[in-house]
């Protein structure tokens, strides 16, 4: 895996100039998989990438408005599966 895959699915994250959807990071940005749904923490560590699996303590740390975005994300990633397996089962 290359060192701007998510952590947890493997998918990349890094899409042309951007990473995790953001051209500019910060120390610590916060994001979320687009094929899995986790939060990850993208860090630059004396130049170099890390991407990390948000925990709980990172969560409750963002401010409110950060943390319904990324329950909003969050449903907007794991809603077309759920609908996908739905339909298979009443197949």
């Amino acid at each position: 895996m290359s060192d701007t895959t998510c952590p947890s699915c493997g998918t990349e994250l890094a899409d042309g100039q951007t990473i995790a959807g953001r051209k500019d990071l910060g120390s610590r940005t916060v994001s979320i998989c687009r094929t899995c749904a986790e939060i990850i923490i993208v860090m630059k560590i004396r130049d170099e990438l890390v991407l990390r699996l948000a925990t709980a303590k990172d969560y409750l740390s963002l401010n409110e408005e950060a943390q319904i975005f990324l329950r909003v994300a969050y449903e907007l990633v794991r809603r077309p599966r759920r609908q996908a397996r739905m339909a298979r089962h009443l197949n």
